[in-house]
């Protein structure tokens, strides 16, 4: 029999043992690759967060009655003047020395102290003495709700210089039901108070 000669095949075995080397590493890859897609499983008890779709948006719930709202206590449209101060004319189309019709009241200083009841839209006037040759001037405040001072001034009917020539004339308009006071003091320019004075409380219905 012919011996075999090893040398001529070890490089065939060289190969032989290069493939299985590879085949092995492959086949460790692909085994591990396996394992890590396999999905690990989430224990019930860890809560997950819901989709957006599923979240409903909880109502804002009302106030306690308990608390107060806030709220008007005078009619809106009113005009009041909880301090008592000197009003702004608001219309002065009609000079104050010359009549206006529609006039409800013509009052001068025998009416003070006296109380009116007028409805809205109303207008009144107080017509009240001035001397023209004399320091004084009539300062008139208004306290309350519902009135607006229309138009007020001086003017002379050049009778009388030092006396009862002259006249101060105010007049108001009723805009909102309320109560107002008028309280005039005929005064000084140097702010002393003279010996007449006008008080006159208006009710609007």
């Amino acid at each position: 029999m012919e011996k075999w000669n090893l040398s001529a095949y070890y490089p065939v075995i060289l190969v032989g043992i290069v493939i299985l080397v590879l085949a092995g590493g492959c086949i460790t890859n692909t085994t591990s690759s396996q394992t890590a897609s396999i999905p690990t499983a989430i224990p019930a008890s860890i809560a997950m967060n819901p989709p957006l779709s599923t979240i409903t948006m909880t109502p804002a719930q009302p106030a306690s009655p308990d608390v107060p709202t806030p709220g008007f206590t005078q009619d809106p449209g009113s005009l009041c003047n909880p301090d008592s101060r000197v009003p702004v004319p608001v219309d002065t189309s009609v000079p104050v020395r010359d009549p206006m019709p529609g006039i409800r009241y013509s009052l001068n200083e025998s009416d003070s102290g006296k109380t009116i009841v007028i409805g809205k839209g109303d207008v009144f006037e107080t017509n009240l003495v001035w001397a023209p040759g004399l320091g004084f001037h009539w300062v008139v405040p208004v306290s309350g709700c519902g009135l607006e001072l229309l138009n007020d001034g001086y003017y002379d009917t050049g009778t009388d210089f030092w006396n009862t020539s002259g006249h101060y004339r105010a007049r108001y308009r009723a805009v909102s039901p309320g109560t107002s006071i008028i309280n005039g003091k005929f005064i000084l320019i140097h702010e002393e108070e003279g010996d007449l004075g006008f008080n006159l409380t208006v009710i609007v219905k």
